[in-house]
């Protein structure tokens, strides 16, 4: 039952124009970002550096964050609440299948993202022939997934509200990337990419995430899980 519910949340939210929309506004935005952002490296490192790509992700997080909060005003539509009366008049689960429908929203958010990803990598590999990616997956991991689950956690616990406060959220993603935050608490990581390798007074250094840094991220990420299961619980209002 509950495999069958997912391939039907998934169609309904794959299979139409706006995914596609959304598919193609993050390959334009991702080609912009690395042919005039990253092109020439960041805070004096190589393009492929791990601080030129995590910087890379935080410019194109905004964009993949919003449409992640798009995913989740779905849910709270007048059309979704017709569908939840139907739901709720039935023996499934409530808290299962609301933690279903936000797994399906969870992979719509990784296959948006996969469009920056793979056209990092055909960039990466046809103008630098770099083809050591193993090295990028940590500031690409710690760049999307505690900043998907804080945005999700309040993107879902917001709607359950009014789906009002979804759009406000949306604003704020794209604003807050502006706002040189302290590195612990800079969610999308755009000032610490830039700036920290510059305190290091070393030329091209390592790749190295300060602990106050791994702990903010941990405690963004750990706060958006508990609010999603949160919002999965609480009735809305």
């Amino acid at each position: 039952m509950l495999i069958k519910l997912l391939k039907y949340e998934l169609k309904r939210l794959i299979i139409n124009k706006f995914f596609l929309g959304l598919l193609i506004i993050s390959a334009i935005y991702s080609y912009e970002v690395m042919t005039s952002d990253i092109i020439l490296g960041v805070a004096n490192t190589a393009p492929f550096s791990g601080w030129s790509y995590g910087e890379y992700f935080a410019k194109v997080l905004p964009i993949l964050l919003v449409t992640l909060l798009f995913f989740i005003s779905f849910l709270y539509s007048k059309q979704e609440k017709n569908v939840q009366d139907l739901t709720n008049a039935t023996p499934i689960d409530q808290f299962k299948f609301q933690m279903l429908r936000f797994g399906t929203i969870i992979i719509g958010f990784v296959l948006i993202s996969m469009i920056p990803i793979l056209y990092s990598v055909w960039f990466y590999s046809v103008n630098f022939h770099f083809l050591s990616f193993g090295g990028l997956v940590m500031p690409a991991f710690i760049t999307l997934v505690p900043s998907m689950l804080f945005v999700f956690g309040i993107g879902s616990l917001g709607g359950r509200y009014h789906q009002g406060l979804i759009f406000g959220l949306m604003v704020v993603v794209l604003l807050i990337n502006y706002v040189p935050l302290p590195y612990e608490v800079d969610l999308f990581g755009g000032n610490f990419f830039e700036q920290y390798p510059m305190s290091l007074s070393v030329v091209e250094p390592a790749f190295l995430i300060p602990i106050s840094v791994v702990i903010g991220k941990f405690i963004f990420g750990l706060t958006g899980l508990l609010m999603i299961i949160l919002s999965a619980t609480t009735k809305k209002r």
